[in-house]
């Protein structure tokens, strides 16, 4: 099951860990929902009605990576959580996530109300109608994504194994002659199993963001 990774409450970036080995392996293809929404982080406790137009697009993890830690290197550095910071720090903290976003609307008319962060080797795309489900859900009406190479890893696929058997049976007859009987037969059998494969792994990162 996908999991997300690590929360840091309404910190809104995600932590100097993001590519090490704190970060938690998605197996996506146990998971009955969508990885966005299996790994989906409220960053804002207001209560907000479902949309009906979502605007997806990304961005490049090479412009927000840097800033994500950055950010994070911030935090760490203070004796209080982000959330408790004075509101010209904070403002100024979601301005900064919002350039690497190229949200281009002025700060204060955007709130971040979510983000999903995780990483896998299934295929993803942001595209195929799941992330805008989940941004219409959650009140959204604009998310940026983004993603990245993480490179080869091991992975468990189920593969089919068939086998084939054939022969012979013979019997003698319950009839008066006591004639011998013969027939020959084959037959096949297939079972799944684990198989140790090399697979490509992605990491993705998403924000959904509400403009007013």
């Amino acid at each position: 099951m996908a999991m997300p990774l690590r929360s840091l409450g309404r910190a809104i970036v995600l932590g100097s860990a993001l590519l090490g080995s704190v970060v938690a392996s998605s197996l996506l293809t146990a998971c009955t929902t969508s990885p966005w929404q299996a790994t989906y982080t409220a960053l804002s406790t207001e209560p907000l009605s479902p949309t009906a137009d979502v605007r997806i697009r990304a961005v490049s993890w090479e412009r927000l990576e840097p800033v994500l830690r950055d950010l994070d290197a911030e935090a760490a550095k203070s004796d209080a959580p982000p959330e408790e910071w004075p509101a010209d720090l904070r403002s100024k903290r979601q301005a900064t996530l919002l350039d690497a976003l190229q949200v281009t609307r002025d700060a204060g008319g955007v709130d971040i109300i979510g983000r999903s962060a995780f990483k896998t080797t299934d295929t993803v795309e942001p595209e195929d109608g799941q992330l805008a489900a989940l941004a219409r859900q959650k009140g959204a009406n604009l998310v940026v994504y983004s993603r990245s190479y993480l490179g080869k890893t091991e992975k468990i696929v189920q593969e089919p194994v068939t086998t084939y058997s054939s022969g012979s049976e013979s019997w003698w007859g319950s009839d008066a002659r006591r004639r011998r009987r013969h027939v020959d037969f084959s037959e096949t059998s297939t079972s799944w199993v684990p198989m140790k494969i090399q697979a490509d792994e992605h990491f993705f990162v998403a924000y959904f963001l509400r403009t007013k």
